[in-house]
């Protein structure tokens, strides 16, 4: 008799227990809300300046599916070169986004380093939910 009276009260602390903890995750609203989209334009070093070379790179990426337009601007003292790109990622993936300059272009930005940047402009819509996310960065050059 005693090892069932045990038994039983194991029984309904271990169900009282589950209520308490569903009553919780539901209040707290985390199974109704799905996590909010966010993107990230990094450099692959993560510096705020680029490498002039043939290619310049910036990396993008969504923490969730989503479809995006990516515009990648050269502003220069003579120049103002838009690049766009569009197409879906898919979650926690990265893209690179390389701008690619010719031979005059390199050693045009190697003379005007200090009045020059690669301009990003990345906007990403939530595949799941329909909401949008922009954010853009400014990227300067070094030698």
């Amino acid at each position: 008799m005693k090892k069932l009276s045990s038994l039983t009260v194991t029984t309904v602390v271990a169900i009282i227990a589950a209520l308490t903890f569903s009553t919780a995750v539901s209040s707290a609203g985390i199974v109704d809300q799905p996590l909010p989209l966010k993107t990230k334009i990094v450099t692959k070093d993560g510096k705020k300046k680029i490498k002039i070379g043939k290619k310049l790179p910036v990396l993008v990426s969504c923490s969730k599916d989503c479809s995006f337009k990516a515009t990648v601007t050269l502003i220069a003292p003579a120049v103002k070169e838009p690049k766009s790109l569009t197409g879906n990622l898919l979650a926690n993936n990265i893209l690179t986004l390389n701008y690619k300059l010719t031979k005059f272009g390199r050693s045009y930005l190697r003379d005007n380093v200090s009045g020059s940047k690669l301009k990003v402009k990345f906007s990403a819509k939530d595949n799941e939910t329909g909401k949008r996310v922009i954010k853009t960065r400014s990227f300067g050059f070094f030698k």
